[in-house]
C-alpha cells in the first residue's frame, strides 16, 4: 500500500472527513445529497443580520477550538471531525462575511452585552474558556475538548434556530438549516464519543 504524502494526503482527509459529517458525496447505494435550489436574493430583515453577525464570531471561536486537536494526542476519529469541522465552518464564514458586505452590514453588531437580550443572549464561547481548554494536559484533553465542543456546537443550534423562526434571506435560512441539522448531528457523535 503506498502512502500518501502532501495535497493527497489532505484530501483523503477531508473527503473521510466529510464522508463522517454527512457532508459530501453519498455512500455507495445511497440517495446522493440534494442540490440546493434556494434562490439567491438581497433581501433581508433584522433577524437575517443579527443571524449572521452572531454566527461569523461564533464560527470563528468555533475554529479555534477545533484547531487544538490537531496538534493533540486524540483518537482519529476525534481529529477526523474536528478537521471537517473546520473546513466546513471556513466556508460558512467566507458565505455570511459575503452576504453581511452585500447587506453593507458590518460583521459584529457591537460589544453591549444587552445586545443579544432579545435573541437568548451572548452564546458565545469565551475566550477564557478556549484558553482553559489549550492549557489542559494531555490525559484529560479530549474529554474537555469533546465537552467544550459540544457545548459551543449546542449554541449554534440555538443561534441557527433563531433565523429559521424570523429570518426572511433564503440562503441565510438555509444555512441555518443545515447548521442546525449538522451540528445537531454533531453533538450525538461526540456525546458517543465521551459515552
Amino acid at each position: 500500500m503506498r502512502r500518501l504524502t502532501g495535497f493527497r494526503a489532505l484530501a483523503a482527509l477531508v473527503v473521510g472527513a466529510l464522508a463522517l459529517t454527512g457532508c459530501g458525496a453519498a455512500a455507495p447505494g445511497t440517495a446522493p445529497p440534494p442540490v440546493s435550489t434556494v434562490v439567491e436574493t438581497n433581501e433581508f430583515n433584522a433577524t437575517d443580520v443579527m443571524f449572521l453577525q452572531m454566527a461569523v464570531p461564533h464560527h470563528r471561536s468555533g475554529l479555534e477550538i477545533v484547531r487544538l486537536a490537531k496538534d493533540r494526542e486524540v483518537r482519529a476519529e476525534v481529529k477526523t471531525l474536528a478537521a471537517a469541522i473546520e473546513v466546513t465552518q471556513l466556508s460558512e464564514v467566507d458565505s455570511m462575511t459575503k452576504w453581511l458586505a452585500d447587506w453593507g452590514k458590518p460583521e459584529v453588531a457591537g460589544d453591549d452585552p444587552q445586545l443579544h437580550a432579545g435573541h437568548g443572549g451572548d452564546h458565545s464561547t469565551s475566550p477564557d474558556a478556549i484558553a482553559e481548554l489549550a492549557a489542559t494536559g494531555p490525559a484529560e484533553f479530549e474529554k474537555a475538548f469533546l465537552n467544550l465542543l459540544i457545548g459551543h456546537q449546542h449554541n449554534a443550534v440555538e443561534i441557527a434556530k433563531l433565523e429559521k423562526e424570523g429570518g426572511i434571506n433564503p440562503q441565510a435560512k438555509d444555512l441555518a438549516t443545515r447548521i442546525f441539522d449538522s451540528r445537531t448531528a454533531q453533538i450525538s457523535q461526540m456525546l458517543g464519543y465521551i459515552g
